[in-house]
């Protein structure tokens, strides 16, 4: 690769780097071109990049990034996965690729300012997504606010309910 070719890449890498919010490092080998394109399709879909890369160029991509940590597990060949919107997307993708044909091996993944091994991977898969995450939690703080309301309605209920039977009993008197 000619040297304006590698700034390049570098330069390329350094950009994802900054916008990724999660980055897992994969050995893809053993995965044949159509595995390969399928699990990049399932990328795609959920708007998650995979890029492969030399070790070389990522160790320079990475020196100047908030991911010097992961040049220890840059061995072999290396495919990235850069997760920009939810971290749980990239990990889920490959979670449910691995329970298929048990590859790419995870090498490592970043999330959150720290690194994580390969037995971590099914855990952060199975989480549910910031979406459902944050319906959860709107429906737990709505909840006691609605409990009340329906008490307060059934008050007022019971109460009219009181006043209708006084004014019949006092209209037949």
């Amino acid at each position: 690769m000619l040297r304006p070719e590698k700034e390049r890449v570098v330069s390329q890498l350094k950009d994802k780097l900054a916008q990724a919010k999660s980055l897992f490092l994969t050995d893809f080998t053993g995965l044949n071109v159509e595995e390969m394109t399928e699990l990049r399709r399932n990328f795609r879909e959920k708007k998650v990049e995979y890029k492969v890369a030399k070790n070389s160029l990522i160790r320079l991509a990475v020196k100047q990034t908030g991911f010097e940590s992961i040049s220890d597990h840059l061995e072999g060949p290396t495919g990235l996965i850069f997760g920009y919107d939810d971290s749980t997307v990239p990990a889920k993708v490959l979670y449910d690729f691995k329970k298929k044909i048990e590859k790419p091996k995870i090498k490592v993944f970043w999330l959150e300012g720290k690194l994580f091994g390969e037995e971590e991977l099914e855990r952060l898969a199975r989480l549910p997504s910031r979406e459902i995450l944050f319906g959860q939690l709107l429906m737990s703080l709505n909840s006691p606010i609605a409990n009340l309301v329906g008490t307060l309605q059934g008050v007022l209920r019971n109460l009219i309910g009181l006043i209708d039977a006084l004014q019949k009993v006092k209209s037949k008197v």
